[in-house]
């Protein structure tokens, strides 16, 4: 997607792109690029390293699962690494982006083939897998993974060909607040409408 660039400094053009790109500042780009260097000194971050640096922060949880679904969502071109520039976009999206942006990042992670839909199979293995990762079973009647995809899907899929579009997804998302929080992942704060 954006290349791999090894050296000390990314090139100024590439700064520049990613500044219009991104929600970051040419300074803070190079920053991030060289504390990305220090743990990736090829310019690549593979599945494996990116695995134990974010399973760490759920110690009691199974987290490798969902992580694993992070990856394939960061690896924007499918190339089994993320170069920088996956990196960074993903990261501004999560820290920065609008709640469409989030949207639209989270569409990809719950679209686990790439086809442009959500399968109720899929979105049912990605809620499974944050369940694992939070360390919360819970099978009682409406709070296992596949009953609440079915009610998701209830509310969401306007037409009723059991997908999800992207359309559908975003604006089933941004008409409810608590579908927001749950398939968007975030914390704190109102989505912007």
């Amino acid at each position: 997607m954006g290349g791999t660039h090894s050296t000390k400094n990314l090139p100024k053009e590439e700064i520049k792109k990613l500044a219009t790109k991104t929600h970051f500042t040419e300074a803070q780009i190079r920053r991030w690029y060289k504390d990305f260097l220090k743990d990736c000194p090829s310019g690549l971050l593979n599945r494996s390293t990116f695995l134990s640096m974010y399973t760490q922060f759920f110690p009691d949880g199974k987290a490798r699962q969902f992580y694993e679904h992070l990856f394939r969502t960061f690896d924007a071109d499918a190339s089994g690494n993320i170069d920088f520039t996956e990196f960074l976009t993903a990261i501004s999206i999560t820290q920065s982006g609008g709640p469409e942006e989030k949207l639209d990042l989270a569409f990809q992670l719950y679209d686990i083939d790439r086809n442009g839909t959500i399968e109720e199979s899929e979105m049912t293995q990605i809620i499974k897998a944050i369940h694992l990762m939070v360390g919360e079973v819970d099978d009682r009647e409406g709070n296992s993974p596949a009953e609440r995809t079915r009610a998701i899907f209830k509310k969401m899929d306007v037409n009723c060909d059991r997908v999800l579009t992207k359309e559908e997804f975003i604006q089933g998302c941004l008409s409810d607040e608590h579908l927001y929080r749950l398939l968007a992942q975030t914390k704190g704060g109102k989505r912007k409408t």
